[in-house]
């Protein structure tokens, strides 16, 4: 059985899959990464790279120097960003890069990330597989020089995006929520992702909305903030009469829009990066400015039921056995090569 190495600066990855449970703590990145890891081991002897772990306060020169000290030993080795920026590869392992997105914005805000990208950039082209999550960032590593790069999109477990009628009752009695007004979920709470924005053109339009995380990044929006376990959080999906994803990061997909889709609630989004292609593929609403979601979600909430049911057909085809069918048969192609 051949091995596979992933390597990445994450201790959440590393605790997830140690513990064969994606933590609390995860971002959407890392819950990828983890169900990758997962799938591979249908096929293949995969360990977490311990020595890759960024570890807490470590400054770049001295992760760099002890990624120096040893050369991955594996049949393949997957790279995240930073180990694939700082580690050491042997000719003799096949190596792969696991790309979600480039944030080109952090480049313009700092020398150390224009200097982390650039050196990132020159690195992807020497892999011999770069792995990505939409076509967006295909088309991108195409224009990088990268000869061999594969999408293989987010994708989730269908049955657990079910939940009862009597569930969603309960949810919004237990946090306030009522049925006068529409719920409109704005996401996670934090500037990046346009809650600011989207607090701002909705003010004054008569409806409710919430925003989650594990940490309220935007505690000073009068917005209703819920930190929820994994359950709770795809009832809210439910309860939601649509979701707003104003992200305005370069995003790899959206897990959060694909995944309300899964419960076939409705997604407004700006469409930035990868999210395009969700929401186009999907049949869902694009919108360029905030200013201009009080008549979208109109739109939207007169549509919902057909909104919502095209939405889960585009995205239940990204499910389990596809997810892991297209990353061992990436792997055993690579390794026949």
């Amino acid at each position: 059985m051949a091995s596979l190495l992933w390597q990445s600066r994450s201790p959440v990855l590393l605790n997830s899959f140690e513990k064969g449970e994606l933590q609390n703590a995860a971002n959407g990145g890392n819950a990828y990464d983890y169900q990758a890891a997962k799938a591979l081991q249908k096929e293949f002897s995969v360990s977490i790279d311990k020595h890759s772990i960024k570890r807490p306060g470590e400054i770049l020169p001295w992760y760099w120097w002890r990624m120096q000290q040893q050369f991955p030993n594996a049949d393949v080795v997957i790279m995240e960003p930073f180990p694939l920026l700082f580690g050491k590869r042997s000719n003799k392992t096949k190596s792969v890069a696991m790309i979600h997105h480039i944030d080109e914005k952090a480049v313009k805000n700092s020398l150390s990330h224009k200097w982390f990208f650039r050196q990132l950039k020159k690195r992807l082209p020497e892999t011999d597989l770069v792995i990505t999550v939409s076509a967006y960032w295909k088309d991108y590593l195409v224009a990088l020089g990268c000869s061999n790069v594969k999408v293989i999109y987010n994708s989730f477990d269908l049955p657990q995006y079910t939940t009862s009628p009597e569930n969603i009752a309960a949810f919004k009695k237990l946090h306030g929520f009522d049925n006068s007004r529409p719920l409109l979920y704005i996401g996670n709470a934090s500037r990046q992702k346009g809650v600011y924005e989207t607090y701002n053109a909705l003010k004054n339009y008569p409806c409710q909305l919430v925003m989650t995380g594990s940490k309220n990044n935007a505690s000073d929006l009068p917005v209703q903030f819920l930190s929820l376990d994994r359950q709770n959080y795809i009832t809210l999906l439910h309860a939601s009469d649509a979701v707003i994803t104003m992200s305005k990061l370069n995003e790899g997909w959206n897990r959060v829009a694909h995944e309300a889709l899964l419960c076939k609630t409705p997604v407004i989004g700006s469409g930035t990066g990868g999210m395009q292609e969700l929401l186009e593929g999907a049949g869902q609403t694009i919108v360029n400015n905030a200013e201009e979601l009080p008549l979208a979600i109109s739109k939207v909430l007169d549509n919902r039921i057909v909104l919502g049911n095209n939405g889960y057909k585009y995205c239940s085809k990204f499910n389990v056995d596809y997810f892991e069918k297209e990353w061992n048969s990436a792997i055993a192609t690579l390794l026949q090569n």
